[in-house]
């Protein structure tokens, strides 16, 4: 196995983004304007997802394939058993974004627009706060980041 240098500090700066974009959009769906101008909250969501793929990219194609070849056991069963949940969670947010793909979408039923986008942040906010606990903690204790 190879010994690789991974540093956090790119990914979470992605997690700090996403979390500042989910603050706007939970405040956003706190707003009445939800049901009668939905353009607003629909381009944060847009904007979000955007970010979110970018980062989901980075991870697929640098962060994971590191960690899945690094020495520690323990480091590589951690990305694996992350990587194969965020499956599922990607196929989440495409069956979301295909339902609601615009302020027309949502003005047919705003209430279960206001739902589905809570349960979709909610549960992008645990999988970033469990990343940034359990695998980047991990990354950053075995002391894999370069010397910058």
């Amino acid at each position: 196995m190879a010994s690789v240098t991974v540093s956090t500090t790119l990914y979470r700066d992605h997690h700090a983004s996403v979390g500042q974009l989910v603050d706007r959009i939970e405040s956003q769906l706190a707003a009445p304007s939800v049901a009668s101008d939905p353009a607003s909250l629909i381009a944060t969501v847009r904007e979000l997802f955007g970010i979110f793929a970018v980062h989901l990219s980075l991870e697929d194609s640098a962060l994971y394939p590191r960690l899945l070849a690094h020495r520690d056991t323990r480091l590589r069963s951690t990305a694996a058993r992350f990587q194969a949940e965020m499956g599922d969670l990607r196929g989440r947010f495409d069956l979301y974004r295909t339902r609601w793909p615009g302020p027309v979408a949502v003005a047919k039923d705003p209430a279960a627009f206001v739902r589905e986008t809570r349960d979709v942040v909610a549960a992008l906010k645990h999988r970033i706060g469990r990343e940034d606990r359990e695998l980047y903690d991990l990354i950053d204790r075995a002391g894999l980041a370069s010397v910058a």
